[in-house]
């Protein structure tokens, strides 16, 4: 195999673009969001949406239950 047959990337790949995410996202969020993405593409980012809000629908649900336990 020559070196022009290597199938390891170019040195020179361009790092990928920036996002342009509010300062208040914690880095594992970003992280969590462009691994999906990377990986799963537009259709598993739509199916990580749709989970995170009935995840973020429970979480509220318990944060009134222990607000209204306290009360």
């Amino acid at each position: 195999m020559s070196s022009s047959d290597s199938i390891d990337a170019p040195a020179d790949t361009p790092d990928p673009p920036e996002h342009s995410v509010s300062d208040d996202v914690d880095p594992a969020i970003e992280e969590a969001v462009d691994g999906v993405t990377n990986r799963f593409g537009a259709q598993g980012l739509e199916q990580m949406i749709a989970y995170a809000e009935t995840s973020l629908a429970t979480a509220r649900a318990a944060l009134e239950e222990l607000a209204d336990s306290a009360d």
